[in-house]
């Protein structure tokens, strides 16, 4: 059975509605495509093991996506909602012990900035960085950790100059 159909009736047993079923595995199967096209990885050969990249820096950068993408905060909303779910039922499953997508808030109706204040100069450094990675044909999912790693690095120095 594929992780969506698994889902799917983890939903069902909570009692979920028909058309709330529908839409979380679109959203659902909707992020695990934009995972797929960051990352290489499938969730259909991953299958339970995707929830290793079901984080809450992986999650932001998808809400960044769908923000740069201009998608209805309504949507992005549904999304989300979704995603916290899919966490919900990653932990049910054992495969995951918190749920990341908690961690992450809904939009207003107005676009929020994906990265707050982070400077021009650390965007720079990071996309130069991930060139170079991939000119080395480092693996999609080594460079996806990587620049996590300097958004987290870059934030804290960004909190740390304000303080």
């Amino acid at each position: 059975m594929s992780l969506p159909e698994i889902f799917k009736n983890y939903l069902k047993i909570q009692k979920v509605s028909e058309v709330t079923v529908k839409n979380y595995l679109v959203d659902v199967n909707n992020f695990l495509d934009w995972l797929k096209q960051k990352t290489g990885i499938k969730y259909q050969v991953a299958n339970k093991a995707i929830f290793s990249l079901f984080t809450q820096e992986t999650i932001q950068e998808y809400k960044n996506d769908q923000t740069k993408q201009k998608t209805p905060s309504s949507t992005l909303n549904r999304r989300l909602s979704a995603l916290r779910k899919f966490g919900q039922f990653g932990q049910s499953q054992g495969w995951l012990i918190e749920n990341p997508a908690n961690q992450i808030g809904n939009i207003n109706g107005k676009q929020e900035i994906p990265e707050k204040k982070q400077n021009q100069e650390g965007i720079e450094i990071i996309k130069e960085f991930e060139a170079d990675l991939k000119k080395e044909k480092v693996s999609p999912v080594t460079i996806k950790n990587y620049i996590s790693d300097l958004r987290h690095f870059f934030s804290w120095i960004l909190k740390k100059s304000v303080v």
